[in-house]
């Protein structure tokens, strides 16, 4: 039959599943799932798709194997909540209203901090050892020749090798350095809530996940001794 059935289709889309076990399993234990993992069951998921669209073809052929088809669980809306949050290996901007307008704040935080270091490089042109603002610590500091110290408000943060350039954060950008740490914390919350979130619908659908992964390893089997008859 499996051998029929590939004459008639081609190649069936297996792919190996192994890894998503162990995903499932954290899943199931609690563990929030990282991007990475949920990209990869959103890859297997995939898979199943294309598993079932595959075996449904072969119900032409009213071949017995083509009815495994209905074993298969497509769990479309888990992989769609998957592909609509995470791309790259990363959470997208637009997971959420709320992170994309912390995304933004941040940005826009960012911006007025350069431009104000900037504003103070303009300035005190003359007290200035370089011609660009630089991140220093994780500071977004202005470098002053160490004889123009007193003429800048701000914080040194970091100095040159030789001394001579003392890397200072303005008082300017430092307020707005404290509002930055805050939206990061937001953010690090929003994004792990997401996260929790997806993790949840995984565990709950992991009993019907682990039933695909058993049918796609049966399916295998008898593919692969279709192959080889």
């Amino acid at each position: 039959n499996s051998r029929k059935l590939m004459e008639a289709l081609g190649t069936p889309p297996l792919q190996t599943v192994e890894e998503v076990k162990g995903i499932l399993s954290s899943a199931q234990k609690g563990e929030c799932l990282t991007p990475y993992q949920l990209e990869k069951l959103e890859t297997a998921l995939a898979a199943v798709k294309r598993l079932k669209d595959y075996l449904k073809r072969g119900k032409v052929y009213e071949n017995p194997l083509a009815y495994y088809e209905e074993n298969l669980e497509e769990l479309q809306e888990v992989r769609e909540e998957i592909s609509r949050q995470i791309k790259g290996g990363q959470i997208d901007d637009y997971a959420s209203r709320e992170l994309t307008q912390l995304r933004r704040q941040m940005a826009a935080c960012e911006e007025q901090m350069k431009q104000k270091a900037e504003q103070i490089m303009r300035s005190y042109k003359d007290c200035m050892a370089d011609h660009y603002c630089t991140i220093r610590n994780g500071r977004i500091c202005v470098p002053v020749k160490k004889e123009c110290k007193s003429k800048i408000a701000g914080s040194v943060i970091d100095k040159s090798a030789t001394g001579s350039t003392l890397f200072m954060e303005p008082a300017s950008v430092s307020q707005f350095y404290e509002e930055l740490q805050m939206l990061k914390i937001s953010e690090e919350n929003e994004v792990y809530r997401i996260l929790y979130t997806l993790t949840a619908m995984v565990a709950e659908t992991a009993d019907l996940m682990n039933e695909n992964i058993r049918m796609i390893e049966k399916l295998d089997f008898i593919f692969s001794k279709g192959k080889l008859s």
